[in-house]
């Protein structure tokens, strides 16, 4: 536990150099946890520093490499990189680069070609599947609006069978009112010359047929008085007779009824004689 502590501590110490280390409570939990992240950070560092020895290595075999092409090429053409004009330094650098971003082997022509189609391949290759997303998004728009004017097309047809449907009704409400309009003007003719063919008989207001109703009625209203008079006249049987005072009722009840059948036969009288000459119906 000690000695872990104390490894921790100086790593830690290394860590923050000279930043103050942040306070930490000393347990077999947090001394797990701290010596992980020790030992992973040991690995990284060690892999770092091979990767840092491994870069330092390849580029002193670059240098050497170089070295020995600047002397080859002294040696068999006597030429230099100092020795180049303008141009040819651009275009030396301008190869070194395109060697660089083609990560290519060597600056063979070969190895060129086949970099530059290999290139062309991929940018052909991003082209087609840029190509495919927008053909199939395309498509796929396409396919929406056929779908849209297909129901666009639906509700068209269901609308102009409502409109016709509409037209038809509206068409048959104008013949009726049409028709209705003819025979108000019909009937009202008719009206009027049923009423100037009254009028020219003489046809009396008290004639019509409610007048002869309430008559009708009337003379239901004496029956029915002059069958309760006869009832209590009835009544009257088993008592002393009074000659005199029945004979007087009689009479007056006689009277009533005899007026009441005199008026009913002069309306019936009347209307026989109108109705052969006025027919309401033609």
């Amino acid at each position: 536990m000690d000695s872990k502590a104390a490894k921790v501590s100086i790593w830690l110490s290394k860590i923050f150099e000279d930043q103050q280390v942040p306070f930490y409570e000393v347990n077999p939990w947090t001394m797990d946890v701290l010596c992980r992240l020790m030992e992973r950070n040991e690995m990284r560092d060690n892999d770092v520093m091979q990767l840092i020895e491994d870069v330092k290595q390849k580029s002193v075999e670059y240098k050497s490499d170089a070295d020995y092409l600047q002397d080859y090429l002294m040696e068999s053409v006597s030429l230099s990189s100092t020795s180049l004009s303008s141009n040819g330094s651009s275009c030396l650098k301008n190869l070194v680069n395109s060697s660089l971003a083609l990560d290519l082997k060597d600056t063979s022509q070969t190895s060129f070609v086949l970099a530059i189609k290999d290139l062309a391949s991929d940018h052909l290759a991003a082209e087609n599947r840029s190509q495919v997303v927008v053909i199939s998004d395309l498509s796929k728009k396409l396919t929406e609006t056929i779908n849209l004017e297909k129901s666009l097309e639906k509700d068209l047809l269901q609308t102009d069978a409502c409109v016709i449907e509409a037209k038809a009704k509206a068409e048959c409400k104008k013949q009726n009112a049409e028709f209705f309009r003819k025979k108000m003007k019909e009937w009202s003719q008719l009206s009027q010359s049923l009423e100037n063919d009254l009028k020219q008989v003489g046809f009396d207001a008290c004639l019509d047929h409610q007048s002869l109703v309430e008559l009708s009625e009337r003379l239901e209203n004496v029956k029915k008085e002059v069958e309760s008079l006869n009832a209590k006249l009835k009544s009257y049987h088993d008592l002393t007779p009074n000659f005199y005072s029945a004979k007087v009722k009689i009479e007056e009840t006689k009277l009533e009824l005899s007026k009441v059948d005199r008026l009913l036969s002069e309306k019936m009288d009347a209307l026989s004689c109108v109705s052969p000459e006025v027919n309401p119906l033609k």
